[in-house]
C-alpha cells in the first residue's frame, strides 16, 4: 500500500529512458483494473521516441509537456462492442490509476493529463495520433524518473472534516 501514499504528480523528469520491462509491468497493472461487466475496453499506445513526443507536443497545445518526458502512455477505449458505455470513464480511470500507482512503486514519476470528454482536446489528439475510428483517446500519462529525488514522498492528505459516519 506504500505506493498509494507516495504517488504524486511529477512534471520534471530526468532524460533517462524507462526500461521496457518496467513499461510492461505498468501496462499489466492497468489491465488488472476492474471494469463494468468485465468489458475491459482499454487500449494503450506507448510512445518513447523523443522525436515523436516532440511532434505530438507541437500538434496539440494540451500535449505540450510530452517533449519534457522520456515516455508517454496514451489510454483509449474501443467504442465498438461496449457492454456498459455509461461506465467507460470509470473503467479507464481505474486502469489509469493502477498504472500511476505501479509506476510510483517502481520509482517512476507520472502525470495524468485528462483529455476525454473534452471534444476539442480529443479531436486534436486523435488526429495527431492517427487514431483508428473505433478508438477514442481518454488520457495521456507522462512518465519518467523524477529530477527531484524527493518527488515521490508522502504528503498526508487526510481531511477528517470531509468524512461522515452513519449520518450527515
Amino acid at each position: 500500500m506504500n505506493m498509494i501514499f507516495k504517488r504524486r504528480s511529477v512534471r520534471n523528469y530526468l532524460p533517462d529512458p524507462i526500461e521496457k520491462e518496467k513499461i510492461e509491468i505498468i501496462l499489466r497493472a492497468g489491465m488488472q483494473a476492474p471494469s463494468a461487466r468485465n468489458q475491459r475496453p482499454w487500449r494503450f499506445l506507448v510512445v518513447q521516441d523523443c522525436k515523436e513526443l516532440e511532434r505530438l507536443a507541437e500538434a496539440a497545445p494540451n500535449l505540450r509537456r510530452l517533449n519534457e518526458a522520456p515516455a508517454a502512455i496514451f489510454t483509449f477505449f474501443d467504442k465498438e462492442n461496449l457492454l456498459s458505455p455509461l461506465f467507460v470513464q470509470q473503467d479507464l480511470s481505474s486502469a489509469t490509476q493502477n498504472m500511476l500507482l505501479q509506476a510510483a512503486e517502481l520509482g517512476i514519476g507520472t502525470c495524468w493529463h485528462g483529455l476525454y470528454p473534452n471534444t476539442e482536446r480529443t479531436e486534436l489528439v486523435n488526429k495527431a495520433l492517427g487514431t483508428p475510428n473505433n478508438l477514442e483517446v481518454f488520457s495521456v500519462i507522462t512518465l519518467g524518473y523524477p529530477k527531484d529525488p524527493n518527488a515521490l514522498h508522502f504528503v498526508d492528505r487526510f481531511e477528517p472534516e470531509k468524512v461522515y459516519y452513519e449520518k450527515f
